[in-house]
């Protein structure tokens, strides 16, 4: 930035010369002159205060998917150690929340450079990452994680498992029971991730027992729990499925909730082997217990 307006700076110069005697020869005797200089000189002065003044502090964020303490210009590590506390969340509403809070704990601070909040699409996740422990603290299910490998205990603990959530289906539309003449007229808005228990698996699983497949022009899928929520309020669509702790259980606009499945599994978090620091274990656990 300081460079561009050093840049600034000598180019206004430069042309404040060229204008003076372009302006000089062409008007000078002329009812405009002096307006013409006037309107040169407010330029000039414009572009001297932006010139002079203090850049803004920017957040500089790591990469798409990723933000640490030093990007939200919180408190740094105060240690040796070269590498950060990397997690993972398949959720990326939860990422600043779950930053601020680990920032904030002398315990993690003391053991790691940084924090490092991860979040990307559970079909990113492979085993890899499992066998380079690659993530310290992760969130997952346990037979998710199996699947992807058996010895996954041989790199990963649970360290806080999750209570349990309700699934729903939320219609704008009064009376709206999920029965198959229901669905008829209505658009039905998903979650665009097959991983998803709430948002793809458990509703696709009830519409295609009512034949109503994934393809059908009925359906609309979102990037994010947040669009699919925007989507039903703006009347993109008129029912859409999701969890217990949705915004939309408490929206003046919902006219109908029906259970899709009741005390849904939400996993746990992990935590690597490699943490092995006691006082780093249990401030990880009380703070991500704090934020469910």
């Amino acid at each position: 930035m300081d460079a561009v307006k050093r840049q600034t700076r000598l180019f206004t110069a430069q042309w404040v010369r060229k204008c003076h005697s372009l302006i000089d020869p062409q008007w000078r005797g002329k009812g405009g002159y002096w307006g013409a200089r006037s309107a040169v000189v407010l330029a000039v002065c414009l572009l001297l205060v932006w010139t002079l003044s203090p850049a803004a502090p920017v957040v500089t964020i790591s990469a798409y998917n990723q933000v640490s303490c030093r990007d939200i210009g919180a408190a740094q590590g105060q240690t040796s150690a070269a590498v950060p506390l990397r997690v993972f969340t398949p959720v990326h509403q939860l990422s600043l929340p779950i930053l601020k809070a680990l920032c904030a704990q002398p315990a993690i601070m003391s053991h790691y450079s940084d924090v490092s909040v991860f979040w990307q699409s559970r079909s990113e996740f492979v085993p890899a990452h499992i066998y380079s422990q690659f993530y310290d603290v992760m969130w997952g299910r346990d037979y998710v994680l199996n699947g992807m490998s058996p010895s996954y205990l041989d790199y990963y603990q649970p360290l806080l498992t999750l209570p349990g959530y309700d699934v729903y289906w939320y219609a704008t539309a009064a009376g709206f029971q999920g029965n198959n003449p229901d669905f008829e007229h209505l658009n039905v808005g998903l979650l665009d991730d097959p991983f998803s228990l709430s948002g793809y698996q458990l509703p696709m699983n009830q519409l295609n027992s009512m034949q109503i497949a994934a393809d059908d022009r009925q359906i609309r899928f979102y990037p994010s729990r947040d669009a699919l929520e925007q989507a039903l309020l703006s009347g993109e669509v008129d029912v859409v499925a999701d969890t217990s702790f949705s915004a939309l259980s408490r929206s003046p606009a919902v006219q109908s909730t029906v259970l899709i499945a009741a005390q849904v599994s939400s996993g746990a978090w992990y935590v690597s082997s490699r943490v092995s620091s006691s006082q780093t274990l249990l401030a990880i656990q009380k703070t991500l217990s704090s934020l469910r």
